[in-house]
């Protein structure tokens, strides 16, 4: 989970490890990139807008060997249409913050699904 709002990245680690699942936090884009590249993660939940390196920098630019995990956008800014196509089918979801807690953990399920049911190179 990367978000550069303590309150935000708090809040979205403690529901999603609350229904079981393992997180990573990272402060802003170029700390998610370094965890990216340094660990195996099958879903990133990713602000838009941050210091350093912005969400959509980091999509653009993860390697994509390993296979990258399937990201889910957060934003408290609409998404326009040249963004999500600019990052196709990078992003799985694109949320709008502040995300209702059963919002985030349904597209963080079904991009896990998704990770699961694609093979991983």
């Amino acid at each position: 989970m990367a978000d550069d709002n303590d309150g935000i990245r708090e809040t979205t680690v403690s529901i999603l490890k609350g229904v079981g699942y393992e997180v990573t936090e990272a402060v802003d884009g170029q700390d998610a990139m370094e965890k990216l590249a340094a660990g195996d993660f099958d879903v990133a939940v990713i602000d838009v807008k941050m210091p350093k390196r912005d969400g959509v920098w980091v999509v653009e630019n993860v390697d994509p060997v390993p296979p990258p995990p399937a990201f889910v956008m957060a934003s408290a800014y609409n998404f326009d249409d040249e963004m999500r196509t600019r990052l196709g089918t990078r992003v799985l979801d694109f949320l709008r913050k502040p995300i209702p807690p059963r919002d985030l953990i349904e597209a963080v399920g079904r991009a896990a699904e998704r990770v699961r049911v694609l093979p991983r190179r």
